[in-house]
Order: structure tokens, then C-alpha cells, then sequence
């Protein structure tokens, strides 16, 4: 009796396989963010990152501008102050579409949005700069 194995998803080449579902770090990010509405990334890492991210900041600093960039997120023109005396500021992001509970999957491939609860997908259009 031959028996016919179902094809691995490490067999499917890797531009075939999109995301559909952001998980751990960033989709708790986006609970705090669905629930206070205006923010900073100081403010999402103190509730979220737990420690065992590899590196929590960057991580979510991009996928917030991503965010940002297909218009889910607004980015305030006034920064937050900081803390040190050096500090140039945290950019404050505001929610504008609040899509439902599934976090948007950031897509750097394709450079585009995936929204997991309306299954649309929102291109990137405009680049937001660091501070």
C-alpha cells in the first residue's frame, strides 16, 4: 500500500505564500491600539513587549509605518515630547480605520496591507518619515 503524502507548505514556492493572519506582538499591538486610539510607539511597547521579542521596537516601528502609509493609522505633525533632554520627539499615530480584531498583516514584499477581517488588501502609497 503506497502512501501519497499532502504537499508541504515548505514545497509551495515562497511568492505564493501570503499572509493572512498576524499573530503575537503585533496583534496584541493592535488591540492597545483599537482600544486607546491615539498613541505612540513608547506607549505600545510599554504595554506589549514582554521581553521575549527579538527586537520589539523595530518590529513594530515598521509595521506602524506601514500602517500609516496605506492611511489605517494618521501620524500626528506635532511630536511628543520626550524624556531625555536630547530627545527629538515620538510621533503620535492616531486610528482612523478600525477594520475589527484581526491585526492588518504588513506585506514588504508586495509592499502592501493585508486586512484579515474584510480580506482586502490596501496599497502602500506614501512614505512617513522617522523620528
Amino acid at each position: 500500500m503506497t502512501m501519497i503524502n499532502p504537499p508541504d507548505v515548505a514545497s509551495v514556492p515562497l511568492n505564493r505564500r501570503k499572509r493572512t493572519a498576524s499573530c503575537g506582538l503585533r496583534q496584541r499591538a493592535w488591540w492597545v491600539i483599537r482600544r486607546r486610539e491615539v498613541f505612540t510607539l513608547a506607549d505600545l511597547l510599554d504595554v506589549v513587549a514582554n521581553g521575549s521579542e527579538r527586537d520589539a521596537k523595530s518590529n513594530l516601528r515598521k509595521w506602524l509605518k506601514a500602517l500609516a502609509g496605506c492611511g489605517i493609522l494618521n501620524v500626528d505633525k506635532k511630536l511628543v515630547p520626550g524624556v531625555a533632554l536630547t530627545s527629538p520627539g515620538f510621533l503620535r499615530y492616531r486610528l482612523v480605520i478600525n477594520n475589527g480584531r484581526l491585526a492588518p498583516v504588513w506585506r514588504a514584499a508586495t509592499n502592501e496591507v493585508y486586512d484579515p477581517n474584510k480580506r482586502t488588501c490596501y496599497p502602500i502609497v506614501k512614505e512617513i518619515s522617522d523620528a
